[in-house]
């Protein structure tokens, strides 16, 4: 299964393909081209979230004591 939260290139193809539509579309081309740079700003975050560290050690949630 693909994990949508790191995977950069599946919102790029979103985009992609979200701009070829645009480009026949007659009514809706700007609001495509909005969808589009979306799918682009979520291909940044899953390319931050991948390259994130991975932090170890144990969760203690918060008002909680150790």
């Amino acid at each position: 299964m693909t994990d949508f939260l790191t995977n950069a290139d599946h919102w790029r193809k979103r985009a992609e393909l979200t701009r070829a539509l645009a480009a026949n579309a007659v009514k809706d081309q700007g609001r495509l081209l909005k969808v589009a740079e979306e799918y682009d700003r979520l291909a940044a975050h899953a390319e931050r979230r991948r390259s994130a560290p991975v932090l170890t050690g144990s969760y203690v949630a918060s008002g909680r004591p150790e």
